[in-house]
């Protein structure tokens, strides 16, 4: 029985998945029919130690997200790295959202009230994108 529930979460992710182009899966989620598929996929996280070698093929196969704050931290990176690319500048205001929507200036905005505590190897590559970590250091451009 425990097999086949197992199989059941996987076939419900699978559709998920292929309905959304990814696996980060809200915790409260819930398919169309009911089945609480946030809470298989938390529980999947929860035992990754413990799991075969087989179901985490299975699941990274599909993209599964097993550090769902790695991906949501990589998320604002990327969407950060656009911005500088596309604005030459990392300076992101608070209010900004990108055209998909994303609130990258929320982003922004908590890397640096967590800066204190924020891991040396990401600090780095923001450091490198020319993140801007106080916009009071900003000067004005003169004319």
């Amino acid at each position: 029985p425990l097999a086949q529930q197992w199989e059941e979460g996987f076939a419900h992710l699978q559709v998920f998945q292929q309905r959304e182009g990814h696996c980060f899966v809200p915790q409260s989620f819930k398919t169309n029919d009911g089945y609480k598929l946030g809470t298989w996929v938390s529980h999947q996280r929860a035992l990754s130690d413990s799991m075969s070698a087989e179901r985490r093929q299975r699941l990274a196969q599909l993209g599964f997200v097993w550090d769902p704050f790695a991906q949501q931290w990589e998320e604002g990176f990327a969407h950060l790295q656009v911005f500088q690319q596309r604005e030459g500048h990392c300076r992101v205001l608070r209010n900004f959202k990108t055209n998909d929507g994303y609130r990258l200036g929320s982003w922004v905005s908590t890397q640096r009230a967590t800066s204190d505590s924020i891991s040396a190897e990401r600090r780095q590559r923001l450091d490198q994108l020319g993140f801007v970590w106080d916009m009071r250091d900003i000067k004005p451009k003169t004319r």
